[in-house]
């Protein structure tokens, strides 16, 4: 196999997830060759595929030896050759990819009467109630590092995190504080973490969420021009 980061280098913002994968511990590299790259993030974590051509996307498709699995996929176009392999899954998720492609902090923002720091396992029924129900996957998300913003009667308005793959999300302002400038604050610091340790700040847009787009816009991420698909197969 080829050493995957020319081929993924040639587009940043497409390819940050799988850049950043490659600094991370676990990853294995499952195919690397002119026509494309497959990865396995982390011990037991998704896969990240993309193919230059359908038979590269059919080559990969068919060295995922798992019947339930969950993968971020690209292109588009060659999504309904992995379906033949694979058998279509029970969800998609077509997502922009915005990543950080500078070295140097960011601005971090202040919110009067508001305090950023860690999240610890007392809030994870707040988060699982605003945000999600899987107790576990949250549980591990704190224990990971959480910000949530609290203000100064201890009340938290907001949090974020890093999601298990790498990529920046679990971001919720709650209703009542928004428009306050929480959600960039979390946002800033969130980047600046992930900058000091020598990874690559990366998230995913779902299409058509505008309020999510103008948030990394305005914080600096460059997003991907070609959609990248999650593919969540019967779990």
């Amino acid at each position: 196999m080829k050493d995957p980061k020319p081929f993924l280098e040639k587009d940043f913002a497409y390819h940050a997830d799988m850049l950043d994968a490659l600094l991370a511990e676990g990853t294995k590299v499952l195919y690397s060759e002119d026509d494309g790259v497959m990865l396995r993030i982390g011990k037991h974590g998704p896969l990240a595929i993309s193919a230059k051509t359908e038979e590269a996307m059919e080559k990969m498709a068919k060295l995922i030896e798992e019947k339930r699995y969950m993968a971020v996929v690209r292109p588009f176009k060659f999504l309904p050759k992995l379906f033949e392999i694979k058998g279509k899954p029970v969800e998609t998720m077509p997502c922009y990819q915005a990543a950080f492609k500078g070295k140097e902090p960011v601005l971090e923002y202040e919110v009067p009467g508001f305090e950023i720091k860690p999240l610890e396992q007392k809030h994870l029924s707040f988060v699982c109630k605003n945000y999600d129900d899987d107790e576990d996957y949250i549980k591990s998300r704190i224990e990971y590092g959480m910000l949530g913003a609290f203000d100064e009667n201890g009340n938290c308005a907001g949090f974020i995190g890093f999601h298990g793959e790498g990529s920046m999300g679990l971001l919720k302002v709650l209703p009542e504080y928004r428009r306050k400038g929480i959600g960039i604050a979390l946002e800033a610091k969130n980047l600046n973490r992930r900058l000091s340790e020598g990874r690559i700040p990366f998230g995913h847009v779902v299409v058509g969420n505008e309020k999510s787009t103008g948030l990394q816009n305005k914080i600096g991420m460059e997003f991907s021009e070609k959609i990248v698909t999650w593919i969540f197969s019967d779990f």
